[in-house]
């Protein structure tokens, strides 16, 4: 069987502890979990977390069984790529000589990131895509120095049944 990256969403009561409580079952089953993002939702009182499972699908089977065992829970779901949106926000602040301005604002446009900030010798982009588009930018703008890179994290929505 192989590893891979599995998406998982949950609807969960919004009160305090709840995030505590999935943290400690990944803790404690040792789940490698790649990544965690929770906001309200369309529902008063409950929110949507999104987390980035590792391992195979038999780790994703054990993983929303567990899920779906703690009272916080109200719904989970794993969340194959061909039936949902994912996408990751990310930030890079980029060096920027004047040399080099006009190239990295070349791959930004290119990349459809948004230029949120500008300084004399840096250039800070936004972009939201998909993580390996972000990987990829990443690759790109790494000649110029990337010195910083900041996720989100994934966040998922079903759009087939």
């Amino acid at each position: 069987m192989s590893t891979t990256l599995h998406t998982i969403t949950a609807l969960v009561h919004n009160e305090s502890g709840t995030l505590n409580r999935l943290a400690s079952l990944f803790r404690r089953r040792m789940f490698s979990l790649a990544s965690l993002n929770a906001g309200d939702c369309e529902q008063e009182g409950f929110s949507r977390v999104t987390m980035v499972v590792e391992g195979d699908n038999n780790v994703l089977r054990q993983c929303v069984r567990q899920l779906d065992k703690l009272v916080d829970v109200v719904e989970v779901e794993d969340l194959p790529q061909s039936a949902s949106v994912q996408r990751e926000l990310a930030f890079f602040e980029i060096s920027a000589t004047p040399e080099s301005r006009r190239q990295v604002l070349d791959i930004a446009d290119a990349m459809r990131c948004e230029v949120v900030h500008l300084e004399p010798e840096s250039i800070t982009l936004q972009v939201s895509a998909e993580p390996t588009r972000i990987d990829h930018i990443n690759t790109l703008l790494s000649p110029f120095g990337v010195k910083q890179l900041v996720r989100s994290g994934l966040v998922a929505i079903r759009v087939k049944n």
